[in-house]
């Protein structure tokens, strides 16, 4: 595949990133209906909000975990794809090393325990939930930052664009 098609493909995914992690991704609304509707719980959340939140409550190894494996190792791969499409001749090792990573990052992961999440609120009674675009940005994002790292990891030889 040619490299100017991934690099610009690898753009678009740090921006569904950007997004996915920026916006809610999730909203669950809890109402008790006695005489009248009361409504217990209404949250919205985001990955940077849930870090905060994980943070300011002392929560420091569920934070951790979620920011290491959530944002820097997709930012640590993101640096390792730019480095393959920018330069000429890369060894193989750089490509092992983006599909090892693949296996670290959690984002996949995240993004499915979202929608699980979801189902599992839907299935409550008394319970709405609904998916925000900050999950769908997210799964963009996991979705073609796979698809990227497989076209690295299965192309030993990436055809070279005009300008590079």
């Amino acid at each position: 595949m040619n490299r100017f098609i991934l690099l610009l493909l690898h753009l678009v995914s740090l921006v569904f990133f950007c997004f996915g992690i920026a916006l809610d991704m999730l909203k669950i609304d809890i109402t008790a209906n006695f005489i009248i509707s009361i409504n217990l719980f209404n949250e919205k959340r985001s990955v940077l909000g849930t870090l905060q939140t994980l943070w300011e409550g002392g929560n420091y190894l569920p934070f951790l975990l979620i920011f290491l494996f959530g944002i820097i190792v997709p930012f640590v791969k993101s640096g390792i794809i730019f480095y393959i499409l920018l330069n000429k001749d890369i060894s193989g090792k750089w490509r092992k090393i983006v599909g090892l990573m693949g296996k670290w990052a959690m984002a996949d992961v995240f993004a499915i325990s979202i929608f699980i999440a979801f189902l599992g609120a839907r299935a409550m009674r008394n319970t709405t939930a609904s998916l925000k675009p900050g999950f769908y940005y997210f799964t963009a994002y996991v979705l073609l930052s796979a698809l990227i790292s497989h076209f690295l990891i299965v192309n030993t030889k990436i055809a070279p664009s005009s300008n590079a």
